[in-house]
């Protein structure tokens, strides 16, 4: 049984971030309703709008995604057409917190899903709902949206991301030192 309180982000170094997953079986100790609530609360806990089993340890073939109140759990998915007309767009990944780039994905998807009773399910997806199911489906793959991009594009965003770390750092420190001496004054009267 997987409870809620076992499942946290895997780090980025993970190999389980690197296997193609095992498909998800409906006849199998997991519970598909509770699994896909679970992870849905999981998705929402860490600000994302997709997550994928094996991000948080599960090797499975299982995916949440969803904004509001639009949710979708997806098991054993499978892409049947990919439209050739494609849009790059900022994306990012709970996997690698704080890294955004632009990857090209094609804008329109056919797919087929099975939903949490196990029904096999043929669906369109365009836009922004089809960028998040292709990132989901490539986690399903052991395919990191870093392999998406250069390793130029790669380490740019990586120095950008730590630019603003450090800058984020000093800025603490120096709230830090100025509340230290309003403290210190504070004593000395």
């Amino acid at each position: 049984m997987i409870k809620k309180s076992d499942l946290k982000l895997v780090p980025s170094t993970d190999p389980i971030l690197h296997t193609q997953m095992k498909k998800f079986d409906f006849n199998g100790d997991i519970d598909a309703e509770l699994f896909s609530n679970i992870m849905h609360e999981k998705m929402k806990e860490y600000g994302g709008v997709g997550l994928a089993a094996n991000q948080v340890g599960v090797n499975l073939k299982m995916f949440v995604m969803g904004v509001g109140e639009v949710k979708y759990s997806i098991f054993n998915p499978t892409i049947l057409d990919l439209e050739m007309d494609t849009v790059s767009m900022d994306e990012g990944c709970l996997s690698f917190p704080g890294i955004y780039m632009k990857v090209s994905r094609p804008k329109t998807i056919h797919v087929e899903y099975q939903n949490v009773k196990g029904e096999v399910v043929q669906e369109e997806f365009t836009g922004l709902t089809a960028r998040i199911f292709l990132h989901e489906y490539d986690h399903m793959m052991g395919i990191t949206f870093d392999e998406r991009v250069s390793k130029m594009k790669w380490d740019l965003a990586n120095n950008r991301k730590q630019k603003r770390n450090k800058k984020i750092a000093k800025s603490q420190v120096q709230k830090l030192i100025k509340q230290i001496k309003e403290d210190v004054q504070g004593q000395a009267l």
